[in-house]
C-alpha cells in the first residue's frame, strides 16, 4: 500500500537518490548541492520539509520537492512546486503527492518548470496557465548600443527607504545565494531587478528572475547588458509575453508557460527562491 512521508533532513540523501533516478542528467552532487540550499531556505520560512514522498513500503517511489517563502509584497505565503517524479509502475497515484504539496489553503501556489504532464495534473487543481516566449539576447553589441532609460544602482547604493524592507531582505539573500542584484534607477523611483546566471554548454547565461515587469528589463537592455558583459556573461535569456518582439533578441523558444493557484500579478516577473536560483536549473 502506498503512503506519503514529508522529506526531512534525516530523508535528504534518499531524495538524492531518488531524484537522481528521475533526472538522469543531473548527478548526485547537483542534487546534494541544490536539496542543502533549498532545506536551508524552507527552514528559513519555517517549512521544515523540502517535499514529499510517496512510499511502497518504505521504499520512496516518488518526490515532489516544495519551496516555500513569504512574498515581501502581500506577506502571503507562496509554495513553489518543483521536480515531480514518480516510478512508471506507481504513477497512478501521482495526483497523491499533488494533493500534499496543495495542503495549505490559504497560500498561493506556483509551478514554474511544468512538465506537459504535470500541466495536465495541474489544472485538474485549478491551476491556470500564463504563456511565455523565451528569447535570447546577445549581450556584447547591445552594451554599446541598447536601450537605456535609467540609471543601474547596486543594491547597497539604493537610498534607505526606497525599497521595502521584506523585499531587500529577499534581494540580499539572493546576493548571498550567487545571484546578480540591482535596481534601475528610473525619475527618483527604484526597480530591482535579480539576475540567476548558469553555464549552458559552458557559455554563461544570465535569465531575469525577478522584476516588475518586463518593460523595466526590455527598456534598459543596454545598461543591464553592459553590466553582464562586465561579469563575463554574454548571453540574457528573457522572458515575454507570447508574440512579443523585443529589439536585439529572437525568440529562442515559443508556447512555455508556467502555472499559478491563487491572487498572481502576471506582470510580474517573479522567480524569487524558485529551483533556477537553489537548484541551479
Amino acid at each position: 500500500m502506498l503512503k506519503l512521508c514529508a522529506i526531512d533532513e534525516a530523508r535528504l540523501e534518499a531524495a538524492e537518490t531518488l531524484l537522481s533516478k528521475g533526472f538522469p542528467s543531473r548527478s548526485r552532487a547537483f542534487w546534494r548541492k541544490g536539496l542543502r540550499r533549498l532545506a536551508d531556505q524552507n527552514r528559513a520560512a519555517g517549512q521544515p520539509s523540502v517535499g514529499f514522498f510517496l512510499l511502497a513500503g518504505e521504499t520512496p517511489v516518488g518526490i515532489l520537492l516544495t519551496i516555500s517563502r513569504w512574498d515581501a509584497q502581500t506577506g502571503r505565503r507562496i509554495v513553489n512546486l518543483s521536480s515531480w517524479y514518480v516510478e512508471e509502475n506507481h504513477r497512478w497515484s501521482a495526483t497523491r503527492l499533488i494533493m500534499a504539496g496543495l495542503a495549505d489553503k490559504e497560500a498561493i501556489y506556483t509551478d514554474l518548470t511544468p512538465t506537459p504532464a504535470a500541466v495536465e495534473i495541474n489544472n485538474r487543481f485549478g491551476f491556470r496557465s500564463i504563456g511565455f516566449d523565451l528569447s535570447l539576447v546577445v549581450l556584447p553589441w547591445l552594451a554599446l548600443a541598447g536601450p537605456r532609460q535609467g540609471r543601474l544602482r547596486p543594491l547597497e547604493a539604493v537610498p534607505t527607504g526606497a525599497l521595502a524592507e521584506t523585499l531587500l531582505r529577499d534581494l540580499r539573500n539572493h546576493l548571498a545565494l550567487g545571484c546578480i542584484v540591482v535596481a534601475v534607477e528610473v525619475n527618483g523611483r527604484y526597480h530591482p531587478v535579480v539576475l540567476s546566471v548558469t553555464s549552458r554548454k559552458r557559455i554563461p547565461v544570465a535569465r531575469v528572475v525577478f522584476a516588475e515587469s518586463q518593460d523595466i528589463v526590455a527598456d534598459n537592455l543596454g545598461a543591464l547588458a553592459r553590466l553582464l558583459v562586465l561579469r563575463g556573461v554574454p548571453v540574457l535569456a528573457l522572458q515575454v509575453e507570447e508574440g512579443r518582439n523585443v529589439p536585439h533578441a529572437w525568440v529562442w523558444k515559443r508556447g512555455l508557460c508556467y502555472q499559478v493557484k491563487g491572487d498572481w500579478d502576471d506582470r510580474l516577473i517573479d522567480e524569487l527562491y524558485s529551483e533556477r536560483v537553489l537548484l541551479k536549473m
